[in-house]
């Protein structure tokens, strides 16, 4: 009887790690920081003096397998006669961070070209087919595609949400 006890108790924890490293997983961003950014708007401006740009109407930034979307962007680009270069890209209004099966969604995101790195902030969703995940700040590393939700001591930023959801098509 202890041996079954044991055992049972063996395979809940291998059971349990293999539930959380598989969800921790599915919690990443495919990315390629080697593809080029392609831009699709309405409107656009460039100011050479200040080094400076925006971007205007149904906003579309495409890096390989990540799309970043809002209603405008703002940049910040290199004095590089050759080929100026953007450094810095700033979303605000309905800013959406997808791929093929994660998206997610704030009310503003920065997204530093040089670092590879994104913040998004304010009303944070999360979602993939197994997790929703609600937050005020995202960081997304996109080097390696993974994601960490940033909170502070007060109560209503905390991170929330549901692991493993079930799908609703299964049933």
């Amino acid at each position: 009887m202890i041996f079954y006890k044991s055992l049972f108790k063996f395979l809940l924890i291998t059971l349990l790690f293999n539930i959380t490293v598989s969800s921790a997983d599915s919690m990443k961003f495919s990315t390629n920081t080697e593809a080029p950014l392609k831009v699709n708007a309405n409107s656009m401006f460039i100011d050479k003096v200040s080094l400076e740009g925006g971007l205007s109407g149904s906003v579309n930034i495409n890096q390989g397998p990540l799309d970043l979307k809002s209603d405008q962007m703002s940049f910040i680009f290199t004095n590089n006669e050759e080929m100026p270069i953007i450094t810095n890209l700033f979303a605000s209004q309905n800013v959406m961070i997808s791929n093929e099966d994660m998206t997610a969604s704030g009310n503003n995101a920065s997204y530093s070209v040089r670092k590879n790195e994104i913040l998004l902030e304010g009303n944070v969703v999360v979602k993939n087919k197994f997790t929703t995940m609600r937050g005020e700040k995202l960081f997304i590393d996109l080097e390696t595609g993974k994601i960490n939700f940033l909170s502070d001591d007060k109560q209503n930023n905390r991170i929330r949400g549901q692991l493993l959801e079930n799908d609703k098509n299964q049933k």
